[in-house]
């Protein structure tokens, strides 16, 4: 049984699973299909929460090889990129909170603008008779 470890067809195999990778600059953001960001601000406070986790890895297909690789790329990385993962879902929920706080000072706002306006009204009308 050879237990030799051939370096350079290792290193040929990473090269092979890194052309796959495409750079951040190259992916193009976009929406999931069929959504649209809602009017409703209860409703995008929602979405915001569904949002909010994101996992620090995906699903990986390919060939065993490539997908070894990867693997193995990604557990070597894993130090770098889960406490950045961490920060960001920490970053999420704080914004999410900070939204939700927000939205229920504007339905406070909101409440009592109407319960003013109502008041405003009714003086106007003791006052000029109408």
């Amino acid at each position: 049984m050879n237990n030799s470890i051939n370096i350079t067809e290792i290193m040929s195999g990473i090269k092979l699973a890194a052309k796959d990778i495409p750079d951040f600059e190259d992916v193009p953001y976009t929406r999931n299909a069929g959504s649209a960001v809602p009017e409703n601000p209860d409703d995008a406070i929602s979405e915001m929460r569904s949002y909010c986790y994101i996992h620090s890895y995906r699903q990986i297909h390919g060939k065993k090889i490539k997908v070894f690789l990867k693997k193995a790329v990604r557990k070597i990385i894993k130090f770098y990129t889960e406490p950045i993962v961490d920060e960001q879902n920490d970053f999420n929920a704080s914004a999410e909170a900070a939204v939700t706080s927000l939205r229920n000072t504007q339905k406070k706002l909101i409440k009592r603008i109407e319960k003013l306006e109502a008041e405003n009204n009714r003086l106007i009308k003791d006052l000029y008779g109408e």
